[in-house]
């Protein structure tokens, strides 16, 4: 899951306020957010490891967070960012889509041609001076002598 700020989020007014330190620990608090799947829940524990008590409270003030039972709730998460449940939807559509894809991948290969049929050698005229005898190539398996591709190759269809 990923945390998503929008592209102006540099120039949102409260990021300005609460200054670089408190705006780089409201982003890494995404980015938990985003790995834990909290729906923007950050527990006190975690805030105050990552930042001080006054990054916190900027954040609080400018009103990025609010004050939870045992934590913090990122205001801004919501408009932004899908819900747990809707990540895990997501993910079981993908899942089933790609099963999907890959039982009809699996039948359409399925085919009645042989992966072992014989390359038979397209008939060719004979030309001025040309002996439909080639020496190169076994009469009997159809491939060259020297290189052992089979009759049908390009470099076999030369004349001698």
């Amino acid at each position: 899951m990923a945390y998503w700020l929008d592209e102006g989020w540099h120039r949102w007014p409260e990021i300005h306020r609460v200054g670089t330190a408190a705006a780089g620990l409201y982003s890494r608090c995404g980015s938990y957010i985003a790995d834990t799947q909290t729906d923007g829940f950050i527990p006190t524990a975690v805030a105050q490891q990552y930042g001080t008590p006054e990054w916190i409270g900027r954040l609080v003030d400018a009103g990025l967070w609010v004050v939870e039972e045992y934590g913090f709730r990122d205001t801004r998460y919501f408009p932004l960012n899908a819900t747990k449940a809707q990540v895990e939807d997501r993910k079981k559509k993908a899942a089933a889509r790609q099963r999907r894809y890959t039982a009809n991948t699996r039948q359409s290969r399925n085919s009645d041609a042989s992966p072992h049929a014989s390359v038979t050698m397209p008939p060719s005229p004979k030309g001025k001076g040309q002996d439909r005898h080639r020496p190169d190539l076994d009469p009997v398996s159809g491939h060259c002598r020297i290189c052992d591709f089979p009759a049908a190759n390009g470099r076999h269809l030369r004349a001698v």
